[in-house]
């Protein structure tokens, strides 16, 4: 990948930009990890009501955002919030059936889809095609015979759903507020649907194990608290082009997350199935087209 300096931009800013958006990545994987590890003790539903939660009170706390706070904004934030504890939720819940890798590369169908939707360049059926091709791998059953859990493929096909919702209501909100305050407000609006069915029991349960309920804290510093503030800074150094690129590292980043932290273990035709949906998702950001909707509207789903 090329990228190019401006005079704007100087090769310290970039090569520090490019770190923070990578250290996003690591945060966001590390963060999705830890919490399928915790998913016996809490479960998904619980998992993600800590990490909503608790993240919704870090970034209010760090933003400041009750200096917006309204019936207004919280009337505008519902939406954005709705959508990010659906996807979320979704999410965990595919996760706790297959492996992580497999999981991200097919939720991010989801605003790659978005953005073909967007385009009308005759190129882009090219990148549609090799997302296709990608899922076709991911979903076809290995030599053994072994199939994906197809429950956990429907989540997961869920979660790309609703972060594709994320990013319209996302790019919608952030026109009329500033995007820390959007993305403070959006998770508290998601933490008010997951507080009862998913907080309430699971703290219930960290109360008796308060190492658990811990490593569920970290989790939404790793899964949102830092891979937002570590974004935030990167997209005032870096083009959406850039941005777009990075980002189709995602599910690359997720496998070898996977393998390392969960050792979970995927064919070679799933492995390459990833690459292809990655490699479709860079292709469309560095396509040129007037026409073309970005992926990067607002910070990068939180996982």
């Amino acid at each position: 990948m090329s990228l190019d300096i401006s005079p704007q931009t100087g090769v310290r800013d970039r090569v520090l930009a490019l770190s923070q958006l990578i250290g996003s990545m690591v945060c966001l994987q590390f963060g999705s990890s830890t919490a399928k590890y915790l998913f016996p003790v809490f479960g998904p539903l619980g998992m993600v009501g800590l990490r909503t939660c608790f993240a919704a009170v870090i970034l209010t706390c760090v933003f400041k955002s009750w200096h917006v706070l309204s019936w207004r904004t919280i009337r505008l934030a519902l939406p954005y919030g709705l959508s990010t504890a659906g996807m979320n939720l979704c999410f965990y819940l595919s996760v706790e059936r297959i492996p992580l890798g497999m999981a991200v590369a097919i939720e991010f169908t989801g605003p790659l889809l978005l953005a073909f939707f967007g385009s009308r360049q005759w190129s882009d059926l090219g990148w549609l095609t090799l997302t296709i091709g990608g899922l076709a791998l991911l979903l076809k059953p290995t030599a053994s015979g072994h199939h994906l859990d197809t429950l956990g493929v429907l989540f997961s096909v869920a979660a790309a759903i609703f972060w594709a919702l994320y990013i319209l209501f996302g790019k919608r909100l952030t026109g009329k507020i500033a995007p820390t305050h959007a993305s403070a407000l959006g998770l508290m609006c998601g933490s008010m649907v997951l507080f009862l069915p998913g907080f309430v029991p699971a703290i219930a349960i960290g109360v008796s194990q308060p190492l658990m309920l811990a490593l569920s804290l970290l989790v939404a510093i790793f899964s949102s608290a830092l891979p937002y503030a570590l974004e935030m800074r990167a997209m005032h150094r870096l083009p959406a082009r850039d941005l777009g690129v990075l980002y189709s590292l995602d599910p690359v980043c997720a496998t070898v997350a996977g393998i390392l932290i969960l050792h979970e273990t995927l064919s070679a035709p799933r492995l390459l199935g990833i690459l292809l949906i990655a490699t479709a998702s860079a292709g469309t950001v560095l396509t040129p087209s007037a026409k073309k909707r970005p992926l990067t509207d607002v910070p990068e789903a939180p996982q």
